[in-house]
């Protein structure tokens, strides 16, 4: 796990999130929004460069522990 504050306003399906709110989340999925620029690291202030506009994600594809 990994907590990040959010540095700009953001939508994740369902969720919104504002500048400044704290959230932890599994690492490999915190380490995309720091990429991003939606967030920095609350540990180390890592941040990566805010590219305006529609972003793709890199996410890894899943599989439910209970195999569906």
């Amino acid at each position: 796990m990994r907590k990040i504050e959010f540095v700009t306003p953001v939508k994740l399906g369902a969720q919104q999130y504002e500048a400044e709110d704290t959230k932890s989340f599994p690492k490999a999925e915190a380490d995309e929004y720091i990429r991003m620029g939606w967030a920095k690291c609350c540990s180390t202030g890592e941040q990566g460069d805010l590219v305006p506009g529609v972003q793709k994600l890199s996410v890894d594809s899943v599989q439910s522990s209970n195999g569906l």
